[in-house]
């Protein structure tokens, strides 16, 4: 009896010992990768990620521990910030954790970095400007493109803003990785595409083009439709590659991709002409007062897309508590424009919007990315009174524009115009150029 005891003791002191060694090994926490600044703040690398990530900023240990601590001593191990980060889908996301010189978590985070460098394994550097910055906690979350995504290690160098000096030198694990990828192969120039009624002729591979843009001698446009021809067509253009890279700097991708796609956005320009089912004019309604914003509650479909025009506003801070239209005074002039979010009534996204000159909300619902809106205000004598203001806001599949305009002394009624301007797009398969970056 007193042998089998033994056994089983023996047994017991076994697991628990084995337990104690997974255990010890798995909480073991690898030290943290961080770097001081030249203003002695501490950001310490946190993870690369694609799409949405969640971040606790609890160790492995004190979350274990956690599971097990009554709720009365929570407290002891320490605040707790679990919360999650998203980019968009074709981005990478870069997350920081930043901290002060005394080891607390630092709440108010500026951008701290000049640039960032992805090196691919063929030698070729994605070299970008850091955009994308959202802080929250005392972290902050940076997305770019483009970066390598053949490589399943991903090379990363980042540089101190102010210094340029280089902070992280890191190679981790890339989420981006695609082993497999469907290749593209170029098309022989000149290539022409066609999306009705327009027809467009690259005349010229990237490496000829003379400018680091597209330019008018790189295309020929013809069109059945002749609106389209009378007035030089608005152009856009970016370029993309098999793995989903997308880059609107020339030349920004990989020579080293078979063929490049190069994506050409073309709409007709605003003094073209438009159709009436195009096209839609309010009534002239007299200048707004300084001290009073009016409500007009215009709502219009054109061409699908659902227009809502809520107010006619002066210069001044105007704020909407949902039933009330309220404006302050204010010394400041000029085509600045503030918002401030909220759950106005009739500015929907906006609870209050500061501007120096008169102005126009336009709500409507969000479109593709083939059809843009025209929006342009005018007096009586149909003199053009906005200014180009191309801050759109977005949220919940609704999006904003606020139209300034700036009255002439003889003016004495405003009118808005509403142009749904469709465009086509046109997609040429390139070869890349013959970069100095090629070892």
């Amino acid at each position: 009896m007193r042998h089998r005891i033994w056994i089983v003791a023996g047994l017991l002191l076994c697991s628990l010992a084995f337990a104690t060694f997974v255990l010890v090994n798995q909480l073991k926490e690898p030290p943290p990768t961080e770097v001081t600044l030249s203003d002695g703040t501490i950001v310490r690398f946190e993870k690369v990620f694609i799409g949405t990530t969640s971040y606790d900023s609890y160790s492995r240990v004190k979350a274990f521990l956690s599971g097990y601590v009554p709720n009365r001593f929570q407290s002891r191990l320490g605040e707790r910030i679990k919360t999650t980060f998203g980019v968009n889908p074709d981005q990478l996301g870069v997350l920081f954790s930043i901290w002060t010189k005394e080891g607390k978590r630092k709440q108010n985070s500026n951008p701290f970095l000049s640039r960032i460098e992805f090196v691919e394994s063929t030698g070729f550097v994605f070299n970008s400007s850091v955009g994308g910055y959202n802080s929250s906690y005392n972290l902050m979350r940076i997305a770019d493109v483009p970066f390598p995504r053949r490589d399943p290690m991903l090379h990363v160098r980042l540089f101190e803003l102010g210094t340029d000096r280089l902070l992280f030198d890191l190679t981790v694990s890339n989420p981006g990785y695609q082993p497999h990828v469907t290749e593209w192969s170029p098309e022989a120039i000149p290539i022409t595409k066609v999306a009705e009624p327009v027809r467009v002729t690259l005349k010229h591979g990237l490496g000829d083009f003379k400018k680091k843009y597209l330019a008018d001698e790189d295309i020929e446009i013809t069109s059945t439709d002749p609106r389209w021809l009378r007035t030089r067509p608005k152009r856009h253009f970016w370029l993309s590659d098999a793995t989903g890279n997308t880059t609107y700097v020339f030349p920004g991708l990989s020579p080293f991709e078979p063929a490049w796609k190069l994506n050409v956005r073309l709409w007709r320009s605003s003094d073209a002409e438009f159709s009436a089912e195009e096209f839609w004019k309010t009534e002239f309604y007299p200048l707004p007062s300084p001290t009073k914003a009016e409500k007009l509650s215009l709502k219009k479909t054109v061409l699908g897309v659902e227009i809502d025009v809520p107010i006619l506003a002066p210069a001044g801070k105007v704020s909407d508590d949902g039933t009330t239209l309220n404006v302050e005074q204010t010394t400041h002039t000029g085509a600045g424009i503030s918002m401030e979010w909220g759950s106005g009534g009739a500015m929907g996204l906006f609870q209050r919007i500061h501007s120096g000159l008169p102005f126009i909300p336009v709500k409507y619902s969000t479109i593709d990315e083939e059809t843009e809106l025209i929006l342009t205000i005018r007096d009586q004598n149909g003199t053009k009174l906005s200014i180009e203001n191309s801050g759109t806001y977005g949220m919940n599949r609704s999006s904003m524009r606020i139209v300034q305009f700036e009255p002439k002394p003889e003016s004495t009624e405003v009118q808005l115009e509403v142009i749904v301007n469709r465009g086509r797009t046109f997609e040429f398969l390139v070869a890349p150029p013959m970069l100095s970056t090629r070892p």
